[in-house]
């Protein structure tokens, strides 16, 4: 069972869906309706935060059973989809294993705890289900350059507002892609694709120092002593001196729910 709508599916109203407001930037969206597009089967999928529905209804026209999650249903504005209030920072109302998908798109580096998250998002997936999430790429190099010179990230360009009553907005938690690799291959996820929306000029324009960070990479890297995770850390840099990583905007990760979602370590046999 999942909480009880505050959105119930009804009538369709003249409202164009297709011109509702998109929260995450416009290629964000389509890449992200492109991977949903090469799934080879449909099923139940939760898209959190739902905002007004526009990536709902996309994803309800590739075919998905879709219901909503956000802090506020009554933003949800897709009469023909439920939307139920679910608070990202706490419990989902909704039972073990009900969906097959998870969307979750610029939503986890709002939120307070998000290991929590990770974890919800595994209880509430079916075996083998797939969670599809999406946060700015902090280590794009032109972010890189802008934190050693301002102490900020891009897309994270100030202090956050102290005195705001709606943190909910605020991009509170910057979260990196070994940071989001460690949370969901230690809590129930493996990662079947790293992908980006668009590769920045800014960051592009700083190519000639991508043999720096591969040479630092392998610098940081080589004090691990533990065989397996040395094993680890070789897929990590790959992936971390990508074009993905290194020039991407936007990093989108699509993880699938491994056998018994329970805390498990990665083998070196695996990589």
């Amino acid at each position: 069972m999942i909480a009880s709508p505050s959105r119930v599916p009804g009538p369709e109203h003249d409202l164009d869906y297709e011109s509702l407001q998109i929260i995450a930037h416009e290629k964000t969206h389509r890449k992200v309706l492109d991977i949903f597009s090469r799934f080879g089967s449909r099923g139940k999928l939760l898209e959190i935060p739902a905002g007004e529905g526009a990536l709902a209804w996309q994803l309800h026209k590739l075919g998905y059973e879709v219901t909503g999650g956000d802090v506020d249903p009554n933003f949800f504005k897709v009469r023909s989809l439920r939307c139920i209030y679910v608070d990202m920072n706490k419990s989902f109302p909704i039972e073990d294993g009900h969906f097959d998908f998870i969307s979750c798109i610029e939503g986890i580096e709002h939120l307070e705890d998000q290991f929590h998250f990770v974890r919800e998002c595994a209880r509430v997936l079916k075996p083998a289900g797939v969670l599809v999430l999406s946060t700015p790429n902090i280590l794009n190099l032109a972010s890189r350059l802008k934190f050693f010179l301002s102490g900020f990230y891009s897309l994270f360009p100030r202090p956050v507002n102290e005195l705001s009553q709606v943190p909910v907005f605020d991009h509170i938690h910057p979260v990196t892609y070994y940071q989001l690799r460690y949370m969901l291959h230690t809590l129930g996820f493996r990662i079947t694709d790293v992908a980006t929306d668009f590769l920045r000029r800014s960051a592009a324009g700083l190519f000639f120092l991508r043999p720096l960070v591969q040479l630092y990479s392998i610098r940081t890297m080589r004090k691990e002593s533990d065989m397996r995770q040395r094993a680890v850390n070789r897929e990590i840099r790959r992936v971390l001196t990508s074009p993905e990583i290194l020039f991407g905007r936007t990093l989108i990760l699509t993880a699938r729910k491994t056998a018994g979602s329970a805390i498990r370590v990665i083998q070196a046999s695996e990589i």
